[in-house]
């Protein structure tokens, strides 16, 4: 079962900071999980949440912001907010990474995709990345813009076969689901439609050995150190 690091080691050190995926690498995790979204100088960067404030000395919406403006916040332990361009130079060698498209308000997705589309030309990546959104229309235009993306299609609250439906139509080649949903039912149905499961959030030794009986390809965790094998 493979285990990738949610946002870096998250548990431990400042979420989507260089600091966390680096002491992840250490460890020897099989991936990272990462979010991104877009500046307001339409640049790349590796941030979760819409506003500022509750991971960084900034306030506001960081969509508001230009790179080098978000540059002078502190992300926690004297990180800065890293743009995907810095992640993807430093790890083009591996792990693999699991990135999600984030858009909070912003009713367009088609500049992120277009952006991640052409960033990803620049880069000879060793493992191809996967691609996942809680927002489908998203997905579906992603898969229009590259035959060969790997998309995992990420769902909470959504009735499963129309989950599978969903990857069925953007040849997906994973799902993720939350923990709380997960069931050797789903994975079975997963596994029929030729499709790995993925497990968030999965922090403690005991929901690892639970994914890794019912057959989960893959967990992401806050803690890597507690569930990896």
């Amino acid at each position: 079962m493979k285990v990738f690091a949610h946002r870096g080691f998250s548990g431990q050190y400042p979420e989507n900071t260089i600091l966390a995926f680096d002491k992840a690498h250490e460890l020897g995790v099989d991936g990272f999980e990462l979010d991104v979204q877009l500046t307001k100088d339409g640049k790349i960067v590796v941030f979760h949440d819409q506003f500022l404030e509750r991971t960084t000395n900034g306030l506001g919406r960081l969509a508001q912001y230009a790179l080098q403006e978000l540059k002078q916040y502190d992300a926690g332990q004297g990180e800065h907010i890293p743009t995907l361009a810095e992640l993807l130079k430093a790890y083009y060698l591996g792990p693999q990474l699991m990135i999600e498209l984030k858009y909070h308000s912003a009713r367009n997705y088609q500049p992120l995709v277009d952006a991640l589309v052409k960033l990803l030309k620049q880069f000879k990546l060793k493992y191809a990345p996967v691609f996942c959104s809680f927002n489908w229309p998203a997905l579906v235009y992603l898969r229009c813009q590259s035959r060969n993306i790997n998309i995992a299609v990420l769902h909470k609250h959504k009735p499963f076969l129309r989950v599978l439906k969903m990857a069925k139509l953007v040849k997906a080649c994973a799902i993720s689901t939350p923990l709380n949903e997960v069931s050797s039912r789903k994975v079975e149905l997963a596994r029929i439609a030729g499709l790995n499961m993925y497990v968030w959030t999965v922090n403690s030794k005991k929901q690892a050995t639970l994914c890794r009986h019912l057959g989960v390809f893959g967990v992401i965790s806050n803690f890597p150190d507690e569930v990896r094998p």
